[in-house]
Protein backbone atom coordinates (compact mmCIF):
# COMPACT_ATOMS: atom_id res chain seq x y z
CA UNK A 1 0.00 0.00 0.00
CA UNK A 2 0.88 3.48 -0.81
CA UNK A 3 1.13 6.43 1.87
CA UNK A 4 -2.59 8.06 2.51
CA UNK A 5 -3.55 10.59 0.10
CA UNK A 6 -6.29 13.35 -0.33
CA UNK A 7 -8.85 12.72 -2.55
CA UNK A 8 -11.65 14.56 -4.50
CA UNK A 9 -14.07 13.43 -1.83
CA UNK A 10 -12.30 15.04 0.75
CA UNK A 11 -11.26 11.48 2.67
CA UNK A 12 -8.33 10.60 3.30
CA UNK A 13 -7.22 6.84 2.15
CA UNK A 14 -4.60 4.57 1.81
CA UNK A 15 -6.22 2.32 -0.61
CA UNK A 16 -5.72 4.50 -3.72
CA UNK A 17 -2.67 2.23 -5.29
CA UNK A 18 -3.22 -1.16 -4.48
CA UNK A 19 0.01 -3.23 -5.25
CA UNK A 20 -1.10 -6.62 -5.22
CA UNK A 21 -3.70 -8.70 -7.15
CA UNK A 22 -6.18 -7.63 -4.47
CA UNK A 23 -9.35 -9.95 -5.49
CA UNK A 24 -7.03 -12.86 -6.11
CA UNK A 25 -6.04 -12.61 -2.85
CA UNK A 26 -8.91 -12.21 -0.82
CA UNK A 27 -10.49 -15.31 -2.69
CA UNK A 28 -7.25 -17.54 -1.28
CA UNK A 29 -9.27 -16.30 2.20
CA UNK A 30 -12.15 -18.85 2.87
CA UNK A 31 -13.20 -16.80 6.17
CA UNK A 32 -13.73 -13.94 3.69
CA UNK A 33 -15.41 -15.85 0.91
CA UNK A 34 -17.81 -16.95 3.95
CA UNK A 35 -18.34 -13.52 4.99
CA UNK A 36 -19.58 -12.24 1.54
CA UNK A 37 -22.10 -14.80 0.65
CA UNK A 38 -23.05 -14.44 3.84
CA UNK A 39 -23.77 -11.30 3.30
CA UNK A 40 -25.11 -11.94 -0.01
CA UNK A 41 -27.38 -14.26 0.93
CA UNK A 42 -29.48 -11.32 3.42
CA UNK A 43 -29.94 -9.08 -0.26
CA UNK A 44 -33.58 -9.53 -0.45
CA UNK A 45 -34.65 -11.29 -3.91
CA UNK A 46 -37.06 -7.84 -4.42
CA UNK A 47 -34.29 -5.45 -4.39
CA UNK A 48 -34.50 -3.48 -7.49
CA UNK A 49 -31.64 -1.04 -6.91
CA UNK A 50 -28.66 -1.62 -4.70
CA UNK A 51 -26.06 0.31 -3.27
CA UNK A 52 -22.27 -1.04 -2.56
CA UNK A 53 -20.40 1.13 -0.08
CA UNK A 54 -16.83 0.87 -0.64
CA UNK A 55 -17.25 -1.10 -3.40
CA UNK A 56 -13.09 -1.76 -4.25
CA UNK A 57 -12.58 -3.76 -7.24
CA UNK A 58 -16.22 -4.86 -7.45
CA UNK A 59 -15.54 -8.20 -5.71
CA UNK A 60 -18.79 -7.93 -4.00
CA UNK A 61 -20.58 -6.17 -6.54
CA UNK A 62 -19.72 -9.42 -8.38
CA UNK A 63 -21.68 -11.54 -6.12
CA UNK A 64 -24.66 -8.98 -5.79
CA UNK A 65 -24.74 -9.23 -9.72
CA UNK A 66 -24.68 -13.06 -9.84
CA UNK A 67 -27.50 -12.96 -6.83
CA UNK A 68 -29.69 -10.53 -8.48
CA UNK A 69 -29.11 -10.33 -12.11
CA UNK A 70 -31.68 -7.53 -12.76
CA UNK A 71 -31.09 -5.25 -10.54
CA UNK A 72 -29.19 -1.61 -10.89
CA UNK A 73 -26.33 -1.50 -9.21
CA UNK A 74 -23.88 1.86 -7.77
CA UNK A 75 -20.56 1.33 -6.12
CA UNK A 76 -18.97 4.13 -4.16
CA UNK A 77 -15.56 3.99 -3.49
CA UNK A 78 -13.24 7.18 -2.09
CA UNK A 79 -9.93 5.78 -3.98
CA UNK A 80 -9.97 6.53 -7.64
CA UNK A 81 -7.83 3.61 -9.04
CA UNK A 82 -10.49 1.16 -7.09
CA UNK A 83 -13.54 2.64 -9.34
CA UNK A 84 -10.79 2.70 -12.42
CA UNK A 85 -10.45 -0.85 -12.03
CA UNK A 86 -14.13 -1.98 -10.84
CA UNK A 87 -15.57 0.56 -14.32
CA UNK A 88 -12.88 -1.89 -16.16
CA UNK A 89 -14.35 -4.92 -14.95
CA UNK A 90 -17.97 -4.07 -15.34
CA UNK A 91 -18.01 -2.08 -18.52
CA UNK A 92 -19.85 -4.22 -20.84
CA UNK A 93 -22.69 -4.01 -17.91
CA UNK A 94 -24.84 -1.06 -18.29
CA UNK A 95 -26.86 -1.74 -15.30
CA UNK A 96 -23.89 -0.96 -12.79
CA UNK A 97 -21.74 2.51 -12.20
CA UNK A 98 -19.75 3.59 -10.02
CA UNK A 99 -18.74 7.09 -8.54
CA UNK A 100 -16.23 8.30 -5.85
CA UNK A 101 -18.06 9.01 -2.36
CA UNK A 102 -17.62 8.13 1.04
CA UNK A 103 -20.23 6.82 3.63
CA UNK A 104 -20.55 9.81 5.86
CA UNK A 105 -21.52 11.84 2.19
CA UNK A 106 -24.03 10.17 0.19
CA UNK A 107 -25.48 13.64 -0.89
CA UNK A 108 -24.94 12.78 -4.82
CA UNK A 109 -28.14 10.33 -3.92
CA UNK A 110 -31.56 11.79 -3.11
CA UNK A 111 -33.48 10.68 -0.27
CA UNK A 112 -35.10 6.78 -0.98
CA UNK A 113 -32.71 5.82 -3.75
CA UNK A 114 -31.96 2.04 -2.93
CA UNK A 115 -33.65 -0.78 -1.67
CA UNK A 116 -30.50 -2.15 -0.31
CA UNK A 117 -27.23 -0.86 0.67
CA UNK A 118 -23.99 -3.77 1.24
CA UNK A 119 -21.31 -3.47 2.41
CA UNK A 120 -17.66 -5.69 2.67
CA UNK A 121 -14.20 -5.17 4.80
CA UNK A 122 -14.56 -1.04 3.82
CA UNK A 123 -16.33 0.71 6.68
CA UNK A 124 -13.76 0.13 9.42
CA UNK A 125 -11.73 2.89 7.63
CA UNK A 126 -13.87 5.33 9.21
CA UNK A 127 -12.92 7.58 12.23
CA UNK A 128 -15.37 6.51 15.07
CA UNK A 129 -16.84 9.74 15.28
CA UNK A 130 -17.99 9.32 11.29
CA UNK A 131 -20.16 6.16 12.66
CA UNK A 132 -23.42 8.31 13.63
CA UNK A 133 -23.18 10.41 10.06
CA UNK A 134 -22.61 7.46 7.89
CA UNK A 135 -25.65 5.44 9.49
CA UNK A 136 -27.96 8.78 8.84
CA UNK A 137 -26.83 8.76 5.36
CA UNK A 138 -27.06 5.35 5.12
CA UNK A 139 -30.79 5.59 6.50
CA UNK A 140 -31.51 8.50 4.50
CA UNK A 141 -30.65 6.71 0.69
CA UNK A 142 -33.15 3.69 2.14
CA UNK A 143 -36.37 3.16 0.74
CA UNK A 144 -38.53 2.48 3.90
CA UNK A 145 -38.16 -1.32 4.26
CA UNK A 146 -35.02 -0.80 2.69
CA UNK A 147 -32.16 -3.42 4.74
CA UNK A 148 -28.18 -2.48 5.28
CA UNK A 149 -25.69 -5.12 5.19
CA UNK A 150 -22.35 -4.96 6.52
CA UNK A 151 -20.11 -7.39 6.18
CA UNK A 152 -16.59 -6.56 8.11
CA UNK A 153 -14.31 -7.09 10.58
CA UNK A 154 -14.52 -6.18 14.16
CA UNK A 155 -12.87 -5.97 17.28
CA UNK A 156 -13.66 -7.50 20.98
CA UNK A 157 -13.38 -3.97 23.22
CA UNK A 158 -13.80 -0.41 22.36
CA UNK A 159 -11.26 2.14 24.03
CA UNK A 160 -8.97 4.93 23.03
CA UNK A 161 -6.26 4.57 20.84
CA UNK A 162 -3.27 3.03 22.78
CA UNK A 163 -4.72 2.26 25.90
CA UNK A 164 -3.23 -1.40 27.02
CA UNK A 165 -6.54 -3.24 27.07
CA UNK A 166 -7.67 -2.43 23.47
CA UNK A 167 -4.11 -2.20 22.50
CA UNK A 168 -4.19 -5.69 23.34
CA UNK A 169 -6.83 -7.22 22.14
CA UNK A 170 -6.32 -5.74 18.88
CA UNK A 171 -2.66 -7.05 18.62
CA UNK A 172 -3.62 -10.43 19.52
CA UNK A 173 -6.52 -10.51 17.20
CA UNK A 174 -4.60 -9.26 14.37
CA UNK A 175 -1.90 -11.56 15.08
CA UNK A 176 -4.07 -14.82 15.19
CA UNK A 177 -5.27 -13.66 11.81
CA UNK A 178 -2.23 -13.70 10.07
CA UNK A 179 -1.07 -17.02 11.55
CA UNK A 180 -4.88 -17.98 10.36
CA UNK A 181 -4.11 -16.44 6.98
CA UNK A 182 -0.92 -18.24 6.22
CA UNK A 183 -2.00 -21.84 7.65
CA UNK A 184 -5.44 -21.55 5.74
CA UNK A 185 -5.16 -18.59 2.85
CA UNK A 186 -2.01 -17.71 1.38
CA UNK A 187 1.30 -15.99 2.06
CA UNK A 188 0.60 -12.64 0.17
CA UNK A 189 -3.01 -12.44 2.68
CA UNK A 190 -0.51 -13.02 5.63
CA UNK A 191 1.43 -10.34 4.94
CA UNK A 192 -1.57 -8.25 3.73
CA UNK A 193 -2.42 -8.14 7.34
CA UNK A 194 0.83 -7.64 8.51
CA UNK A 195 1.90 -4.52 6.49
CA UNK A 196 -1.59 -3.02 7.59
CA UNK A 197 -1.12 -3.55 11.20
CA UNK A 198 0.99 -0.91 12.43
CA UNK A 199 -2.10 1.17 10.86
CA UNK A 200 -4.17 -0.55 13.14
CA UNK A 201 -2.59 -0.24 16.30
CA UNK A 202 -2.13 3.55 15.10
CA UNK A 203 -6.10 3.73 14.72
CA UNK A 204 -4.03 5.63 11.33
CA UNK A 205 -7.27 4.35 8.51
CA UNK A 206 -7.58 1.08 10.19
CA UNK A 207 -9.94 1.10 13.09
CA UNK A 208 -11.80 -1.81 14.19
CA UNK A 209 -14.86 -1.47 16.65
CA UNK A 210 -17.13 -4.04 18.75
CA UNK A 211 -19.81 -5.18 16.50
CA UNK A 212 -22.27 -3.78 18.95
CA UNK A 213 -20.69 -0.05 18.46
CA UNK A 214 -22.16 -0.36 14.70
CA UNK A 215 -25.26 -1.57 16.01
CA UNK A 216 -25.57 1.46 18.33
CA UNK A 217 -25.19 3.92 15.78
CA UNK A 218 -27.75 2.43 14.13
CA UNK A 219 -30.26 2.13 16.09
CA UNK A 220 -29.56 6.03 16.85
CA UNK A 221 -29.73 6.52 13.14
CA UNK A 222 -33.55 4.96 12.94
CA UNK A 223 -32.80 1.35 12.22
CA UNK A 224 -36.04 -0.52 13.91
CA UNK A 225 -33.99 -4.14 13.64
CA UNK A 226 -30.61 -4.63 13.83
CA UNK A 227 -29.03 -8.32 14.04
CA UNK A 228 -25.57 -9.05 14.55
CA UNK A 229 -24.26 -12.54 12.40
CA UNK A 230 -21.57 -14.47 13.14
CA UNK A 231 -19.55 -16.19 10.77
CA UNK A 232 -16.50 -19.07 10.90
CA UNK A 233 -14.24 -19.03 12.23
CA UNK A 234 -15.91 -16.90 14.95
CA UNK A 235 -12.70 -15.93 16.84
CA UNK A 236 -11.68 -13.81 13.88
CA UNK A 237 -14.45 -11.79 14.41
CA UNK A 238 -15.99 -11.22 10.98
CA UNK A 239 -19.09 -10.40 11.34
CA UNK A 240 -22.44 -9.20 9.14
CA UNK A 241 -24.39 -6.42 10.14
CA UNK A 242 -28.24 -7.02 8.85
CA UNK A 243 -30.50 -3.35 9.73
CA UNK A 244 -33.72 -2.96 8.64
CA UNK A 245 -35.13 0.88 7.98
Amino acid sequence: MTETFQNDTGSRTHWNDVVIDYDKVLDTDESNVVLLATAVDRLPRTAAEILDIGSGTGRLTSLCRKALPAAAIVGVDPAPTMVAAAEKKFAGDGNIRFLEAIAEDLSVFPDASFDVAISSFALHHMELDAYDTAAAEIFRVLRPGGSFVNADQFCRVMGPAGSPERATDVLDLLTAKARHYLREACFERMLLQVDLLPRFMREDGEILTTPEYWRDALVRAGFSQVDIVETPPAELMNRVIVAVK
